[in-house]
């Protein structure tokens, strides 16, 4: 799991008066929006007694802890000791915080230290806002790491075996040639995809055929894959699948599926039916894949041509490790259970000061 990047906490929509209890990169924080309402995002845990906030009240733009009602506001900053209101609050009375932006109808949260002129730009995913695409949205729950769970939607050699039933076609397998597309934060590739003519309101399939071209892609400034599909002329098909992990085990995937044609709101819940059904065909393998993570040396799988795009994400993931933004789990694991805690260090952490909890550990390279 890696620190340093934007990931979706939650829809916009699921952020309203109250506070909600989220973990992310094994880490537990609360959500709550100010008295402006600005979505805020803190660390979860009462530097006091260890208290958990989101088990607590809002109080006015603060978050008021259950166990002694030490209050912190939405900069982290304790601003109210009840049990000593006419002392000064000392300087280590904070929490981490953490950057947020609404956007595309989710909040995003900036999971690290970085200064706000360093930190990576958000995907672009203008398709969301255009009135001309009619968009559902959804999450999903993988009991996967999230880096099995990207890998698997940049696969498409996959898609005749396991989506068979669905988009797949069993009889043609073969993926035609095509080039990765680089960018800073981020690949895609345009191939052409043999999708199978179905019919009628149970989809049988017609026998006949039909190629897609197809844009499989994703980023890692917010980590998504994404999917462009062109069924027809002038009409597109556009998924964003935003992956973050809740541990180094599970993966919540928040997605949006927008259409340009069918564009009728009766049509949603069988595309909303369609694509969980994917997502739990996915599901049957993942659960098996071993090793559960991708594994650190390259040598343990074999590749092949028709894996770029996994080769190009795998080398991005690389590349980022080396800026030291991966999390040690296995020291998390071994060093911070039962009495001691760790917490993801927000932007405040640059600026020095005393601090009461020690900061995640990362493999430095």
């Amino acid at each position: 799991m890696l620190t340093n990047l934007w990931y979706v906490v939650l829809p916009s929509a699921q952020l309203a008066d109250g506070l909600k209890s989220v973990q992310l990169l094994g880490q537990h924080f609360v959500a709550f929006r100010d008295e402006g309402g600005t979505a805020r995002l803190l660390s979860d845990i009462c530097v006091h007694r260890g208290g958990a906030l989101s088990a607590g009240l809002k109080v006015g733009g603060s978050v008021q802890c259950p166990y002694h009602g030490w209050r912190f506001g939405g900069d982290g900053v304790c601003n109210h000791i009840p049990a000593q209101p006419d002392l000064r609050i000392p300087a280590k009375a904070r929490v981490d915080a953490y950057p947020t932006i609404e956007r595309y109808g989710w909040i995003w949260a900036f999971l690290g230290d970085l200064p706000e002129a360093e930190r990576p730009p958000l995907p672009r995913l203008d398709w969301v806002d255009d009135p001309q695409v009619r968009v559902v949205s959804g999450h999903f729950d993988w009991d996967a790491s999230w880096d099995r769970v990207m890998e698997n939607g940049l696969d498409f050699a996959h898609a005749p075996f396991v989506h068979g039933s669905t988009f797949g076609d069993p009889d043609h397998p073969e993926i035609g040639a095509f080039e990765v597309e680089r960018e800073a934060w981020g690949a895609s590739a345009l191939m052409t995809m043999r999708r199978p003519v179905r019919k009628g309101w149970r989809r049988k399939p017609t026998g006949q055929h039909v190629e897609v071209a197809t844009r499989p892609g994703f980023h890692l400034s917010g980590p998504c894959a994404t999917l462009e599909l062109a069924p027809r002329d002038g009409w597109r098909i556009y998924i964003v699948s935003a992956h973050t992990p809740v541990d180094g085990k599970r993966t919540r995937t928040w997605w949006m599926m927008g259409r340009t044609f069918m564009r009728w709101p009766l049509l949603d819940r069988r595309v909303i039916a369609s694509n969980l059904k994917i997502f739990n065909q996915d599901l049957v393998v993942l659960n098996k894949v071993r090793p559960e993570r991708v594994p650190d040396s390259w040598q343990q799988e074999v590749s092949v041509k028709s894996d770029a795009l996994q080769i190009a994400f795998r080398q991005q993931i690389q590349a980022l490790e080396r800026r030291g933004w991966r999390i040690d789990e296995e020291r998390v694991a071994r060093e911070f259970t039962g009495r001691t805690a760790c917490v993801v260090p927000g932007p405040a952490r640059r600026d020095g000061g005393a601090w009461a909890i020690e900061t995640i550990p990362i493999i430095a390279q």
